[in-house]
């Protein structure tokens, strides 16, 4: 599959025939010493990696006829997936509802409401997704016929989507990259990125990415942190364990720090994600001095974050107190995993 990179040459029919091609920028100054590079995807509609696959998710819904007029799109997001799907289901022509726990961002609140869904809030905050995902199946429950609900989490077409990265990424770099380090999310960019990757060259290794305070994969342990949208609290079906080859754990300050110097070194205004992804690929470079080049991605912009996580105050909740434990299922194929896989701190 080749990419149009020409595709901008001429007039687009919506915002959706903005979505990929995006740059892949040189890290020079944050890491001198290898090459580092940046997939830097808040080139798109809304600014996000999550602009991939809510056009992929709702546009194959529709053919499948999952979506059809007169129906309404339901999400249940940390803040970046409900933007994208907020935008995408308003040129789509869909009513559209995000649920999301209380404590992140204003921006992001802010956001998805302009961009005209409904946006209801649950308790806690972006460890607490699992509440969130119980809200949205009760609003679904109470009308099933109303509603599709894309499910990030687990729709295969997200990884799918994020295939599309990791295909840009290979003709970016003409072939050559060693290895790529992200966080996981909802699992869809590492192991659609890792995915492609590997087609085209097995040796490629892939590091999925945890914060230090909630590190499920590496510890079956849960707790929360400072970095929006990378440690929900589960790990997601979209995680395809089989293709990393190591995970790492970066703590919320280090993300932080970092997020910030990509803004004054760089010219890089980016969110706390792009800190804890840049962060644990400068691990995995400082490991692997024979890995000579490494690609990570930029999630989003930092703009939506100034009045929390970088510049401002984090986003206060409460905890709700529940007991925190991984289903059966999950903790299996963890084990599964283990003995394989690095892990780095």
């Amino acid at each position: 599959m080749t990419t149009d990179w020409g595709r901008y040459r001429g007039p687009a029919d919506s915002l959706l025939d903005a979505v990929g091609r995006t740059p892949l920028v040189r890290l020079a100054r944050v890491a001198p010493d290898v090459e580092l590079y940046a997939k830097v995807e808040w080139y798109g509609p809304t600014g996000s990696v999550k602009d991939r696959i809510y056009s992929q998710m709702l546009t194959e819904a529709e053919r499948r006829g999952e979506l059809a007029p007169g129906m309404s799109v339901i999400e249940c997001t940390t803040g970046n997936a409900g933007i994208a799907c907020a935008a995408v289901a308003a040129i789509k022509g869909y009513p559209c509802v995000i649920v999301m726990p209380e404590g992140m961002s204003a921006e992001r609140k802010r956001m998805i409401e302009t961009y005209g869904a409904e946006l209801v809030l649950t308790p806690g905050a972006g460890t607490d997704i699992d509440l969130a995902l119980e809200k949205m199946r009760e609003i679904v429950a109470s009308d099933p016929g109303r509603y599709f609900f894309p499910g990030e989490f687990e729709n295969p077409d997200n990884p799918s989507a994020q295939a599309m990265s990791g295909e840009e990424i290979w003709e970016q770099t003409d072939g050559d990259v060693q290895a790529v380090v992200a966080a996981q999310g909802t699992g869809g960019w590492i192991t659609g990125a890792a995915r492609a990757l590997k087609a085209h060259d097995p040796s490629v290794l892939a590091f999925g990415v945890e914060p230090a305070e909630c590190p499920l994969i590496s510890e079956q342990r849960w707790g929360t942190h400072g970095v929006p949208g990378i440690g929900d609290g589960i790990v997601p079906p979209n995680l395809d364990l089989a293709l990393m080859d190591g995970i790492v754990v970066v703590s919320t300050d280090d993300a932080l720090e970092m997020a910030r110097r990509l803004a004054r070194d760089e010219g890089m205004l980016c969110g706390p994600s792009s800190g804890i992804n840049v962060v644990a690929a400068l691990k995995v470079a400082d490991k692997h001095p024979e890995l000579t080049r490494l690609v990570t991605v930029i999630p989003d912009t930092g703009q939506r974050y100034l009045s929390g996580e970088l510049f401002g105050d984090r986003p206060v909740a409460e905890e709700p107190v529940r007991e925190h434990r991984l289903d059966d299922a999950t903790i299996a194929m963890l084990e599964e995993h283990r003995d394989r896989l690095e892990f780095l701190s």
